[in-house]
């Protein structure tokens, strides 16, 4: 009986200090928000130079050099899908359907999620992990102590930056992933590419160009504040500094697909 107490009490224990945590990390959280709220009032006119080139530092990095990885995975993914509907497509004959279909599924849905989740791999990591350094190493303290707010020199051009960068690939995605679905409906469907681009045409409207970007903006504006927050919130030891950086991409994968899922739950809710 007082085994059975001592696990109970444990437990309980356990799920307050849990929910403690939870807690402390929102309580965290909203004062992040507010951080940078403030960071963008009160942003100085003779740090805008050194902000831009803070930004396309984090461009260059976010999506120039992301652009391998992203050509030969949506070449890939493009293909893959075409090649798995094909069969399915000349069986109920609607072989004309699959630039929809690929519309449907790559550049609804697939295209700013992957491009999303690549960012996060990329540069999610390295952001988390090079403000968790600047935390240990008291490169921020030294910042406050010289009067320079580090969300205004650390966090803002990374949050603009990588917003700007997750867009972009997000339509750079969908792109390569169309020409792997032309050359893919050619070889296998042997659909004509004026056909496939017509089926696309049909399948796509102006809405879901600006859905793409207004989701790959979500996703690098969140991605990047997330990162920022976990590796300014890192202890001040070196082990703080992987801790950071798990904490920071766990967070920032939970978040993607979940504004991803908001999407494509109220899109369906908008179109019944």
């Amino acid at each position: 009986m007082a085994s059975r107490e001592l696990t109970l009490s444990g437990s309980f224990t356990a799920i307050g200090g849990k929910a403690r945590g939870t807690g402390s990390d929102v309580a965290e959280g909203i004062r992040f928000i507010g951080s940078c709220a403030r960071a963008v009032a009160s942003f100085p006119r003779n740090a805008r130079s050194l902000s831009r080139r803070q930004m396309r530092l984090q461009v260059r990095f976010t999506a120039v050099d992301a652009m391998p990885i992203i050509s030969g995975l949506a070449l890939l993914i493009g293909a893959l899908v075409i090649a798995q509907a094909h069969a399915q497509a000349v069986r109920f004959g609607v072989s004309e359907a699959l630039g929809q279909l690929l519309a449907t599924i790559i550049v609804r849905e697939l295209g700013p999620l992957f491009a999303a989740i690549i960012v996060v791999a990329r540069s999610g990591t390295a952001i988390a992990s090079e403000l968790a350094t600047s935390r240990v190493m008291g490169e921020v303290t030294a910042l406050e102590a010289l009067g320079v707010d580090p969300v205004q020199y650390l966090v803002l051009p990374r949050l603009v930056a990588v917003a700007i960068s997750v867009a972009l690939l997000a339509m750079y995605f969908d792109f390569i992933a169309i020409m792997g679905g032309l050359v893919a409906t050619s070889y296998l469907a042997h659909l004509p590419p004026g056909d496939y681009l017509e089926s696309l045409r049909m399948g796509m409207s102006s809405l879901d160009i600006v859905l793409v970007v207004v989701k790959g903006a979500l996703f690098g504006f969140g991605t990047a504040a997330i990162c920022c927050w976990a590796g300014l919130r890192a202890a001040r030891t070196p082990a703080a500094i992987p801790q950071g950086v798990t904490r920071g991409v766990v967070l920032a994968m939970v978040y993607v697909f979940a504004i991803s899922a908001a999407f494509t739950i109220g899109q369906a809710l908008w179109t019944s």
